[in-house]
């Protein structure tokens, strides 16, 4: 089944999960869209890979907010999401471990869990806010202000790729790193609750958008996408040597590893991606 977003069916009236929501969505359209193929198991696997990492990003942004603002039935909430997680990774090795198989199941399962948890769930914790005269902005969310204010040093620094998605995802991330920069200016109690949430989103949005990424550049015959790839493995793995040693109380959230992410999330873009921009363009021009 095809998911139609529509404001009046889905919408919270919170924007940033609303946002979410229609990117779970079109992610899910996309496995539907090749249930009926043969042959579709690199497919298959690639899109519910990366249903998984934008599933486990969104849920850590939708936690917080719950937790941010009290919200009573936030662990049975949890609750629900470690299983719908358990059930993606589930369908993965199955995909993995075996040709040709089902997708059907998987895609109705997705559609109906999907529908039925935003329409009865997460409803009844947007009632919750609305209840208690909520307006929800979590605490690291990023301001409009601030946000134009990244929009502007996006084009001064000629960051755009000029490609549709990629760019998206792109902005997403720079919003990322700037919440973790903000964090390092905040109290030690804001940064204790709020830095392994950040790290979380960052870890998962880049996995998510590496995914996206990749398939975008095997899809148009990018001669470096392994050397492209071993990049993106290298910025996840530190991630996540940042993320264990932080949890282990090894390290804290340093300029210098601020600085890094930084750099590298900018460095690549001009750098890395734009080889692949300009592979594009050669490739259009040679028609």
């Amino acid at each position: 089944m095809f998911i139609e977003w529509k404001d009046e069916n889905f919408s919270l009236g919170i924007p940033t999960i609303d946002t979410q929501h229609r990117e779970l969505i079109t992610i899910t359209n996309q496995l539907h869209s090749i249930v009926d193929k043969e042959n579709q198991q690199k497919e298959a696997i690639r899109i519910l890979k990366r249903l998984y990492a934008y599933t486990s990003y969104h849920f850590t942004s939708e936690e917080a907010l719950q937790k941010e603002y009290g919200y009573p039935a936030l662990n049975g909430h949890i609750a629900i999401h470690r299983s719908f997680k358990g059930k993606i990774k589930e369908e993965l090795e199955g995909v993995r471990d075996k040709l040709n198989y089902p997708l059907a199941p998987i895609q109705d399962f997705l559609v109906e869990w999907i529908l039925k948890h935003i329409k009865g769930e997460d409803v009844k914790y947007a009632d919750y806010f609305k209840e208690k005269g909520i307006k929800p902005e979590t605490h690291f969310s990023i301001s409009e202000d601030k946000r134009s204010n990244i929009l502007d040093q996006w084009e001064h620094q000629q960051l755009e790729l000029e490609i549709k998605g990629i760019d998206d995802q792109h902005k997403e991330l720079i919003y990322i790193l700037q919440q973790t920069n903000d964090l390092q200016h905040t109290s030690g109690s804001r940064k204790t609750i709020y830095i392994p949430v950040i790290i979380k989103k960052l870890f998962y949005y880049s996995q998510f958008h590496f995914s996206y990424e990749e398939e975008h550049m095997a899809k148009n015959g990018f001669p470096e996408l392994k050397d492209h790839m071993i990049l993106h493995k290298g910025f996840i793995d530190k991630v996540r040597h940042f993320a264990t040693e932080y949890g282990q109380g090894f390290t804290e959230l340093t300029d210098e590893i601020i600085v890094f992410l930084k750099d590298w999330t900018i460095g690549h873009i001009l750098r890395e991606d734009r080889k692949y921009k300009d592979y594009l363009i050669d490739k259009s021009l040679n028609r």
